[in-house]
């Protein structure tokens, strides 16, 4: 049986270790499960909110007149090259266990916490992979219809860390998604930062990169895994802005001394590094204000230093987005998933 609670904090189930109270809290270990999570929410007149690892969302103080629903539905099934996983399997876990039967197209994605279910809403990138490359379906849960649906790649509308969930997500539940995968592919080591670990290495194998991709990762402090240091913070908080030629010849002129990498060609437009435009506007790597920062390690992480709350850091990421518009025309976008009222 079920057991629903009521008036949880929302705390200790997110990296930030912020937000306020969940009307009615609950886990589900089975689909079965969720359905009657979705019956009750139904009873009680409530939407549903789905937590998977809690690391990519910002909940606000004031809680939530919901029943959060805790994803904990797992299971693995691997069949040549086709490889399905239900949607509460720990991210990071399920990328080790296809590196180790010598599957490619994931391995760059390792050490990114969270989900499964929460990888996909998010469309999750890094190191020249993306969660939606590898993706043949994706198993739903219609909360309109009450019914189990099949989803191709095109019905998720994956755009830069966007999908057709992460925009709706008061409309469909992930509980599986199949992956396409590549049996004894070669790893992708597209990136500067991978070859060069590599090459340190004298290694090139999936399980290689893997454990290149989780020690770069490491170094920015976005590894939340045993041995290594971890703050409370869900990652990037910010995307990095798209912008159009006359935006980008602006900002070159105004940065025509810099010779770091600060924007690559996407499209017949420019992506631009976030990271890079924060440390212009003053926001630099160990930034404090108060009880939030940003992280010693990188200027993307927004961190909790010391018993914040979910309104201290967002008005910090406010503060950030209004000094890089100010400055420099461009409109920060954030990455994490802001939930509920907030000031």
């Amino acid at each position: 049986m079920l057991d629903f609670k009521k008036d949880v904090s929302l705390k200790i189930h997110t990296t930030f270790k912020t937000g306020g109270l969940a009307k009615f809290f609950v886990e589900v270990k089975s689909i079965e499960e969720f359905q009657k999570a979705a019956d009750f929410s139904k009873k009680h007149k409530l939407p549903i909110f789905i937590l998977g690892g809690g690391s990519n969302v910002l909940i606000s103080d004031s809680g939530l007149d919901a029943v959060v629903v805790k994803n904990s539905i797992r299971g693995v099934s691997i069949q040549g090259n086709d490889v399905t996983v239900s949607s509460g399997e720990d991210w990071n876990h399920f990328v080790g266990v296809v590196v180790e039967k010598n599957l490619a197209g994931i391995e760059c994605l390792s050490g990114i916490p969270g989900t499964v279910g929460g990888a996909v809403v998010q469309n999750i990138g890094a190191y020249g992979q993306t969660i939606a490359d590898s993706i043949k379906s994706v198993d739903v849960w219609n909360y309109k219809t009450d019914k189990l649906e099949t989803w191709n790649k095109t019905d998720c509308q994956f755009e830069y860390r966007n999908s057709y969930f992460k925009k709706h997500p008061d409309k469909l539940f992930v509980l599986a998604v199949k992956f396409r995968l590549s049996l004894g592919g070669q790893p992708t080591t597209s990136y500067p930062d991978v070859q060069k670990f590599l090459i340190n290495a004298g290694a090139t194998s999936l399980s290689d990169v893997r454990k290149a991709v989780i020690e770069i990762r490491a170094k920015k402090g976005y590894v939340i895994l045993p041995g290594y240091k971890a703050y409370n913070s869900a990652g990037s908080f910010f995307k990095n802005p798209i912008v159009d030629q006359k935006t980008f010849e602006y900002l070159q002129n105004k940065f025509a001394d810099r010779t770091n990498t600060w924007f690559w060609p996407e499209k017949k437009k420019y992506k631009l590094a976030a990271a890079f435009l924060l440390g212009q506007a003053g926001f630099e790597k160990g930034y404090v204000s108060g009880r939030v920062g940003i992280s010693p390690k990188h200027s993307l992480a927004l961190i909790n230093i010391k018993n914040a709350t979910s309104k201290e850091i967002f008005d910090l990421s406010k503060m950030i987005q209004s000094a890089v518009h100010n400055r420099f025309n461009v409109i920060l976008e954030p990455e994490v998933q802001i939930v509920g009222k907030f000031d």
